[in-house]
């Protein structure tokens, strides 16, 4: 009980001495911050400072503004330093950061035009199958390939052309049998 009463008279002390100083702080802090919220903010984070420091309450009333008003400087000081380090971006650039990630169809759509890519490479030739892997899986140039081949460049070249449109066919062929479906 004894506790309690004690709890009360804490509490009563600490309402009165918010009751007399958070006007003249919350005012020094709306000169300070762009906007009410920040001010309210920063009030609260010097009263919860000056209620964690229990000599604050024997000092006299002069000192005791002159405390919290040197708190909520250093928090005005503090919030503006955090601020810097945010970087606020442009509408513009947000939309650039747009996340990219594919939605579950988009995942669906692409792994079945994948599937039907690899179907349609299996159905050509094995010389058309591995100038694919050559152009596109090791990224190697007509000149390299026509090296590795023993063919002329020009000659690769061509057949490189008839494999494009050997291969389109086939996923054309593909495609359109899986929308019959």
């Amino acid at each position: 009980m004894q506790q309690l009463n004690m709890d009360n008279a804490q509490n009563s002390v600490d309402s009165t001495f918010y009751d007399r100083f958070a006007g003249i702080i919350f005012q020094y802090l709306l000169q300070q911050v762009s906007n009410e919220q920040d001010a309210e903010d920063l009030l609260l984070e010097v009263f919860v400072a000056a209620l964690q420091d229990k000599s604050l309450t024997n000092l006299p009333a002069g000192r005791q503004l002159a405390w919290l008003k040197s708190v909520a400087r250093y928090k005005v000081i503090d919030r503006y330093r955090h601020g810097a380090l945010l970087n606020l971006l442009s509408i513009e650039q947000a939309l650039e950061l747009e996340d990219t990630a594919l939605t579950p169809e988009q995942y669906t759509e692409q792994k079945e035009n994948y599937e039907r890519l690899y179907q349609s490479i299996a159905q050509l030739k094995p010389l058309q199958q591995e100038l694919i892997n050559l152009r596109y899986r090791n990224g190697l140039r007509f000149f390299e390939i026509a090296a590795i081949l023993e063919k002329p460049e020009g000659t690769v070249r061509q057949l490189f052309g008839r494999t494009l449109r050997q291969l389109r066919a086939n996923y054309d062929q593909l495609e359109r049998g899986n929308s019959n479906e």
